[in-house]
């Protein structure tokens, strides 16, 4: 039995070495290709992340509104209530809208900062500064923009299922765009706030540049699906 067991551990270890080399291999490739193809690396990541960041906020949706659905009908349940045009309208934001808005703020702050003096890796008070020049104007910028495109493109996306003109109601869409700027965007301003210039503080300061990437994708999974919430509550 012990010299099973000291098989088995073995054989343990060796497979999560294995693994690991495969994850820190795709990592590189990713790496690489990030500063080959920076736009499009940078896009097709920004659209993945919102389709998981949507697919969450979807079942978390479906969640609320069957709470005591048993197991086997939520499973059931699932394909067939996901909603396609939603998650098009989404992804399409981040690959259209999100990611090259992003790029270029973060091309014309990184450069201004440079000339500042302020480094890519910066003393704690200077990536507070950082954090709050990357968030300001990103989030004023992005967010307006964001509201009146999924709010406008899922309006349109409507009308083309029910047959009808893509003007047909245009007014409501209008109407609801407006409420949405005046009820939700003070909401996203101060809880992005609230997460993005600590999390970015924390990334300018502690996290090494080469590793920023997987930190802040994997925070804006979870900003992704907020987003999606606040858009179709």
């Amino acid at each position: 039995n012990l010299v099973c067991f000291s098989f088995a551990n073995q054989q343990k270890q060796t497979n999560n070495k294995s693994e690991m080399k495969i994850a820190q291999r795709w990592w590189k490739m990713y790496q690489r290709t990030l500063r080959e193809k920076p736009i499009r690396t940078n896009i097709i990541s920004g659209a993945i992340v919102m389709l998981m960041g949507d697919s969450i906020a979807q079942g978390i949706e479906r969640d609320r509104q069957n709470p005591s659905s048993e197991n086997n009908t939520k499973t059931t349940n699932t394909a067939s209530s996901y909603d396609l045009n939603r998650a098009a309208v989404m992804v399409s934001w981040s690959a259209l809208g999100d990611v090259p808005i992003t790029m270029s703020l973060f091309h014309i702050i990184e450069r201004t900062m440079k000339q500042f003096g302020i480094p890519a890796r910066a003393s704690f008070p200077k990536s507070i500064v950082k954090a709050i020049c990357f968030f300001v104007p990103g989030i004023v910028i992005r967010m307006p923009c964001f509201l009146t495109y999924a709010t406008t493109l899922e309006h349109l996306s409507r009308n083309v299922q029910s047959n009808k003109s893509l003007s047909s109601d245009w007014e409501v869409c209008m109407d609801t765009v407006g409420n949405k700027m005046r009820k939700d965007l003070g909401e996203i301003f101060y809880n992005g706030a609230r997460l993005w210039i600590p999390v970015n503080t924390l990334a300018f300061y502690a996290i090494p540049v080469e590793m920023r990437t997987l930190v802040l994708s994997s925070v804006t999974v979870g900003w992704m699906t907020y987003l999606s919430l606040i858009q179709h509550k």
